[in-house]
């Protein structure tokens, strides 16, 4: 009796352990990202510009025209190379 006891301690401490060490990982790989970032010169641009219409600092026009100036712009950069 004292042995399957000793061995069920023994199972619920690895599955705590390996539980710990896996909710552990999880939580050092980052913020969600629902878009990750596309490489090129435009990337950085684009993500100031959504922030920058995020707090309303450009209305919806702006946005767009910039959007598109920035797209139209980073297609040109990447046609060079």
């Amino acid at each position: 009796m004292m042995m399957l006891l000793g061995m069920l301690i023994f199972v619920a401490l690895l599955v705590f352990f390996f539980r710990a060490a896996a909710w552990n990982g999880c939580a050092h790989r980052g913020a969600y990202q629902p878009h990750p970032p596309q490489p090129g010169p435009s990337s950085s641009s684009l993500h100031v510009l959504d922030e920058r219409y995020a707090r309303g600092e450009i209305n919806r026009e702006e946005y767009l025209q910039k959007k598109q100036d920035i797209l139209d712009d980073s297609a040109t950069f990447q046609n060079r190379g």
